[in-house]
């Protein structure tokens, strides 16, 4: 980590790693310079803007969902989300929004052109509509989408009859007793928010806000619809996100009763042309941001802040890393060549 911030990769972060000892779990938690230049040290506590780290916790809620009979991978999401109908996003189903597979582009600047104020449920339900409207042009197969997630979680939301934060709590935060380390800041009191925004380590300086953007959702898609989206929008620390990818392992691995083994295995099992699965990426024959070390099927994913977490059956093990590499600029991508070296240090660290 130390390394990281000395090569100037990201300004500050914090990891967590997670392992077995026999009966007991074990999470250790490094942090490493500084929030911004001139500010306070990086704390184990700091929140971090997890960006599409996001989508495995929305894919997670909608299959305790789907195990708890409340909804359905099959329904087609114009019968439930009407601002979709008429858009390649609203012919598909909940499963092929939630494996990049519906057809919809990776993203779009949707925010630019909201003609509404952020936030409000004109903007929401345009955006809906914009996004549902958005093909993969000259693209065949799974292209990851962006857009895809931020309608999969209004399905969520519909379906369940509440809020997307509030699914995303009962489903997958209360019951890990991690509400206080993962959340949605901008479903936060006002007060709880400010206190957010001052410890946050910030991401960039949003031409679009005319603002350096602390404490609130970096994606400016999610920022137009209101901060609580599919795609985005999650603020965590390290170990809220490794207690997070514990929970799913465990579940992975047949141990304990977050989800069914078997929604694990259908979510990852393999699919054509694509290391992409439900709610998750899985590693390259070739490179990956999982490094060399991390076993075949290991499973994880990255958020464009900085943000990764990484799963390895075979060595029990979780990875955590929170970083706000895009401050003060997203041109900053040294973490593309640090993320593997990082992944095989811990490895070899752990024998």
């Amino acid at each position: 980590m130390d390394a990281g911030v000395a090569g100037q990769v990201f300004p500050g972060g914090v990891a967590c790693i997670s392992w077995q000892e026999g009966p007991e779990t074990v999470f250790i938690e490094v942090a490493s310079g500084r929030v911004r230049a001139g500010e306070a040290a990086v704390k184990a506590g700091t929140p971090y803007d997890l960006a599409s780290l996001t989508k495995p916790v929305v894919a997670t809620a909608a299959l305790r969902m789907v195990a708890a009979g409340r909804l359905a991978l099959e329904t087609r999401t114009d019968t439930v989300v009407t601002d979709v109908r008429g858009g390649v996003g609203g012919a598909a189903s909940l499963e092929a929004l939630l494996t990049h597979s519906a057809g919809l582009a990776e993203w779009g600047g949707l925010f630019l052109d909201v003609p509404h104020d952020p936030g409000t449920p004109a903007a929401r339900r345009w955006i809906l509509s914009e996004a549902s409207r958005r093909p993969a042009e000259g693209q065949e197969g799974v292209v990851y989408s962006d857009l895809g997630y931020l309608i999969a979680g209004e399905v969520l939301a519909r379906a369940a009859g509440e809020k997307l934060d509030r699914v995303v709590a009962r489903e997958v935060t209360d019951p890990l007793g991690i509400s206080n380390e993962l959340y949605y800041p901008a479903a936060l009191p006002a007060d709880r928010r400010a206190q957010v925004s001052r410890d946050a380590a910030p991401t960039e300086h949003c031409e679009w806000r005319g603002r350096l953007v602390r404490g609130e959702v970096h994606d400016e898609n999610c920022a137009a619809f209101g901060g609580i989206a599919g795609n985005a929008g999650l603020f965590g620390t390290a170990r809220g996100v490794a207690v997070f990818g514990r929970a799913v392992l465990e579940s992975y691995l047949g141990r304990g009763g977050f989800l069914p083994k078997d929604m694990m295995a259908r979510a990852l099992a393999p699919r054509e042309s694509t290391t992409l699965r439900l709610g998750w990426d899985t590693k390259s024959p070739n490179e990956s941001s999982a490094g060399r070390r991390m076993s075949a099927n290991a499973f994880g994913h990255l958020g464009f802040t900085g943000t990764s977490l990484w799963c390895d059956p075979e060595r029990d093990l979780v990875v955590v890393l929170l970083t706000n590499r895009v401050h003060p600029s997203r041109a900053n991508e040294r973490i593309k060549g640090f993320r593997p070296g990082f992944h095989d240090g811990v490895i070899a660290a752990l024998g």
